[in-house]
């Protein structure tokens, strides 16, 4: 077949995304698993989703510090011999913090899956957090604290989320080095005591999940052995937003200014969620959005400049991103308001419009792309408590939404609204 490369290739648009939903079902303890059975390869991941997170820490640290340590010794094994036993068997875990949840994240092959789960249930019920790997991982945290926290683009955003939420707040305090002199052992045990537990849990398993699968998943962890025997602690935050819209932070040695902007916003259970994300992807939300076109490609101000919606289970934000040249950043910020204000005053060109729903429709397209994508995003849907309508409504929202929708979004949420502002360098 002879190919014209003179001609672009045919595309269509996506009308329509049809995806797997998850089956939802109950261990022996009540855990709830939801297995995706999906795919060819004989591959399987699971994620064990416990109810934790920043969110009931008492102090800096103790949420990550806890599900990081995991692997670094059980009651039967050192941490070498997990990782050369996982090595063996070519399987890997993943362990992440959030404000709202702990997640191990396990890769391993179909063939293993009895193994791997043994050796994943001593991790999660049986850690014995050692001293001397606690101290080391400790003092590598800290160095890596020291170094990060000279960075303009880290000093902007810890104050930036301090000035929406306040210091007291999990969505905005920030760790100093006093958080790592008080940290101890005793602080992970407890957490893990209370929080790493059958009845704080949720289970996906995702990729080729048979009957076997199932019944091994319910054999290692749908016993009663490692349920939370004490009452968790009540816990209440109140947000503190700062009265100073905005801050300039004179780093002498900084080549780069640190540009955050942005005010809270609604969360992933707000109707008007969706519209907002087609709005900011226009905005600053990809790599031909309005921002990048303006302040990085026609006026050269900086490598990158991206604007985004940040969802937590409890509030929300809008945020604007970048690092300019320090002597540029005035005319940066100048640029960045002129097109905020730019879409309350006109609509969104068709043609514009569009491409930016192409973009999206295929981006979400690939999020559903299989087995463990479709894990990533129930993963969304069980933070949120909410079902899979949500992705129906979102898409219906992207398809539909018209220039004149989001002038309307723009004007509601940023017409005559005070942003707050943070330049650190």
């Amino acid at each position: 077949m002879t190919i014209d490369r003179t001609k672009a290739p045919d595309y269509k648009t996506i009308d329509s995304i049809e995806y797997i939903k998850a089956n939802p079902l109950t261990l022996d303890n009540n855990i709830q698993l939801f297995t995706i059975h999906v795919g060819y390869q004989e591959v399987i991941k699971l994620d064990f989703i416990f109810e934790a997170g920043e969110w009931v820490q008492n102090a800096s640290l103790i949420s990550e510090y806890t599900v990081n340590m995991l692997q670094e010794g059980t009651q039967k094994f050192a941490a070498s011999e997990l990782a050369e036993k996982l090595d063996y068997l070519g399987a890997y875990i993943y362990y992440s913090s959030t404000k709202h949840t702990n997640v191990i994240s396990v890769y391993t092959l179909s063939k293993h899956i009895i193994e791997t789960l043994g050796i994943i249930e001593d991790i999660i019920k049986r850690p014995i957090f050692p001293e001397h790997r606690f101290s080391v991982y400790n003092g590598k945290k800290l160095q890596q604290y020291i170094i990060e926290s000279q960075k303009v683009e880290v000093i902007s955003q810890q104050i930036f989320s301090k000035n929406l939420f306040g210091n007291n707040h999990p969505y905005g305090i920030s760790a100093s080095t006093e958080s790592f002199e008080k940290i101890n052992l005793n602080h992970l045990i407890s957490f893990h005591q209370t929080n790493i537990r059958s009845n704080n849990c949720k289970i996906i398993a995702a990729g080729m999940v048979d009957e076997q699968v199932i019944q091994a998943i319910n054999k290692y962890f749908g016993g009663n052995d490692w349920a939370c025997t004490t009452e968790k602690p009540a816990l209440s935050w109140q947000k503190e937003p700062s009265n100073n819209y905005k801050q300039y932070l004179e780093k002498p040695d900084a080549v780069q200014s640190a540009i955050r902007i942005g005010k809270e916003l609604v969360n992933k259970h707000h109707p008007d969620f969706p519209a907002l994300q087609v709005f900011n992807t226009v905005f600053g939300g990809y790599f031909s959005s309005r921002l990048m076109t303006n302040i990085r490609e026609d006026k050269g101000y900086t490598y990158g400049i991206g604007s985004g919606l940040v969802s937590h289970r409890e509030a929300g934000y809008f945020v604007i991103v970048s690092q300019v040249g320090k002597d540029v950043y005035q005319k940066a910020l100048h640029e960045i308001y002129y097109e905020l204000e730019k879409l309350q005053k006109e609509l969104i060109p068709d043609e514009e419009l569009q491409l930016v729903k192409n973009y999206m429709m295929g981006t979400i397209l690939r999020n559903f792309d299989g087995a463990f994508a479709l894990s990533e995003n129930l993963k969304t849907l069980l933070e949120y408590n909410i079902g899979y309508e949500y992705y129906d409504n979102f898409i219906q929202i992207v398809r539909n939404v018209s220039s004149t929708d989001l002038q309307a979004i723009a004007i509601s949420y940023f017409k005559d609204q005070q942003l707050y502002e943070v330049i650190a360098g």
